[in-house]
């Protein structure tokens, strides 16, 4: 489910700031929450798709708090993004601070068992900033797309290996 939130427009406080919306998206995937974490973390699975051309570590060690990303994105518009890990608790939460096109997002993703069996995987996005090279509207919509992107890559993996190893397979 992708949900969008706005509180507020304009942040009086923090003078030259836009506060864009916040963006939710969770999935439910056919998995235990150690494996879907461990899936989030395999970034390989967002290449050779079209969308990313390279994901690199670029500080620290992968998965650490302080830790540093940088990705190479073709679609939906050409950028480079970083982000850094600013807190993991595996294998229930990470947070992470991305930045792009002068838009800073705090990101939230936890992963909890559901009901119905499996895991679901939530991700909040909180977007600040001024976009610089595109529309706020632009922002939010490529901010969305990747978003989701990145947490249907975890379900269409998670449901692949539970089809292999499903008996008569």
């Amino acid at each position: 489910m992708l949900v969008f939130r706005c509180e507020w427009a304009h942040n009086p406080a923090i003078s030259g700031w836009t506060v864009l919306p916040t963006i939710e998206y969770s999935v439910t995937v056919p998995a235990a929450v150690d494996e879907a974490f461990r899936v989030f973390q395999n970034l390989d699975r967002l290449l050779g798709r079209g969308i990313y051309e390279q994901i690199v570590w670029i500080e620290g060690e992968p998965w650490r708090a302080g830790s540093r990303l940088r990705y190479e994105i073709l679609q939906p518009r050409r950028a480079t993004m970083t982000a850094v890990v600013t807190a993991i608790s595996p294998p229930r939460s990470i947070e992470l601070l991305n930045h792009a096109l002068g838009v800073t997002a705090e990101q939230h993703v936890s992963f909890g068992p559901d009901l119905r069996g499996g895991t679901r995987i939530r991700s909040t996005l909180t977007l600040v900033g001024k976009p610089t090279e595109l529309s706020e509207t632009e922002a939010r919509e490529a901010t969305a797309f990747l978003l989701h992107d990145a947490l249907d890559t975890i379900a269409a993996l998670c449901q692949r290996s539970r089809a292999s190893s499903a008996p008569g397979m």
